[in-house]
């Protein structure tokens, strides 16, 4: 009798864990059967992620409906919801036939770009820090390209580290990340829209809060391999081998971020449109690429599995030349929507 009770008391507290257990793990409502939104009533919930979350969960259906409708090669796969510290979104998610990878709706919004002067860590070239208005909706991969998608398009893996289809693509130039764009209608993220989907809403180092601990349970970074890595590099070393030329890990191992990103610190760093330039002074305040036929470099964000957390922060700013290929240096490609 009593072995019968006791195995009533577990079954009863393994349901309850998976209930839990549910409760906690997002789930993916579908996006099939949603109508398109009216043109008007679509514009106004896209234009400002305030009138984004004040809609309800059918006319935000309504709104990604009206996108994937004007958005060749899109399909709204339904809606997901990620939230952190008090920052909490139901994200439409998009797939992308021509590279498989997913995507997040990000509604346009105005937010602090660059980083304020009392920021740990903090360098010049990200400020002085300023109000940015994105006007409107974009699509962000939800991850950094992996070496899937690329080859998917591209037909050869030039990555030169791990090889994995669900690790990130690198060893890709600015000029590499253009080719792939043109062949898939796709585009390179400004650094404004870099910046402000990074944050999604947040003000702190990292969308995770101010301290590496929290970053480290979203990010990787600071060689930061896993155990069984941590092994195998060991044993190298004592068979007088080198080392993986990187450490990066499959994309979307770690949370996601309000916006549902992963991997938007470290991992590999990723490539912006703009070009470079040693501050924000005359930066556009629209959300656009900043160009200039003087400037020769390119702007990289977000840090890589080499970083440190310094280079990991939403603010950082890096300057690489178009042509150069790294072995820590990927990209997260963007779609615009239509007006």
């Amino acid at each position: 009798m009593r072995v019968r009770r006791r195995a009533a008391v577990v079954v009863a507290l393994l349901l309850l864990a998976g209930g839990v257990a549910a409760f906690l793990v997002p789930s993916r409502q579908s996006g099939r059967g949603a109508v398109p939104a009216r043109d008007d009533d679509a514009r106004r919930i896209l234009r400002d992620v305030a009138a984004w979350d004040a809609a309800t969960h059918d006319e935000r259906r309504a709104a990604a409906a009206w996108v994937a409708a004007r958005t060749d090669g899109f399909a709204f796969d339904g809606t997901e919801t990620f939230g952190f510290d008090g920052h909490r979104h139901e994200i439409a998610v998009f797939a992308h036939a021509a590279t498989g990878l997913e995507f997040s709706l990000i509604p346009g919004g105005t937010f602090l770009k660059g980083s304020p002067d009392g920021e740990a860590e903090r360098s010049s070239y990200e400020g002085p820090q300023h109000s940015v208005t994105i006007p409107g909706a974009f699509l962000l991969c939800r991850t950094e390209t992996t070496q899937a998608g690329w080859e998917r398009v591209m037909g050869k893996n030039p990555s030169t580290g791990t090889i994995g289809a669900d690790h990130p693509v690198e060893t890709v130039s600015w000029n590499d990340a253009q080719s792939f764009c043109g062949k898939t209608g796709l585009r390179l993220p400004s650094e404004s829209e870099w910046e402000y989907s990074c944050r999604a809403g947040t003000t702190t180092r990292f969308w995770s809060g101010d301290d590496e601990a929290g970053l480290k349970r979203v990010a990787w970074f600071g060689r930061d391999p896993g155990a069984w890595t941590q092994m195998m590099n060991r044993l190298r070393g004592w068979l007088r081998q080198a080392p993986p030329a990187t450490d990066h890990h499959p994309a979307a191992l770690k949370g996601a971020n309000p916006f549902g990103l992963h991997d938007i610190h470290g991992n590999v760093w990723e490539w912006c449109e703009d070009a470079w330039q040693p501050d924000y002074v005359g930066a556009p305040a629209d959300g656009a690429a900043r160009r200039s036929e003087a400037a020769s470099d390119r702007v990289i964000r977000g840090g890589g599995w080499s970083s440190t957390a310094r280079y990991a922060r939403s603010a950082i700013r890096g300057r690489i030349t178009p042509g150069l290929r790294l072995s820590s240096l990927g990209f997260r490609p963007a779609r615009s929507v239509a007006p």
